[in-house]
């Protein structure tokens, strides 16, 4: 079994200190690739997309509208 790697919400500026996940692209199990498109993150009006890091199996942490800190977790993928 490999080690799961975590998936931060850090995509925004230095500036920027929350930031909330608007829509996962994929549901909670699903298999990902590295690279592809996991989510759409809501930064100070601006929509970010969060990749993937890793392949695997993505475990969602976070629900859609909740406000994250920059760096919190926001899914693992397995």
């Amino acid at each position: 079994m490999s080690t799961p790697v975590i998936v931060p919400a850090d995509l925004w500026d230095e500036d920027d200190k929350t930031g909330s996940i608007v829509l996962w692209l994929y549901a909670d199990g699903a298999t990902v690739k590295e690279g592809d498109l996991i989510a759409e993150v809501l930064v100070e009006k601006v929509t970010l997309e969060l990749e993937a890091p890793a392949t695997g199996t993505l475990r969602i942490q976070v629900e859609p509208e909740v406000v994250v800190n920059k760096g919190d977790t926001v899914a693992i993928i397995e």
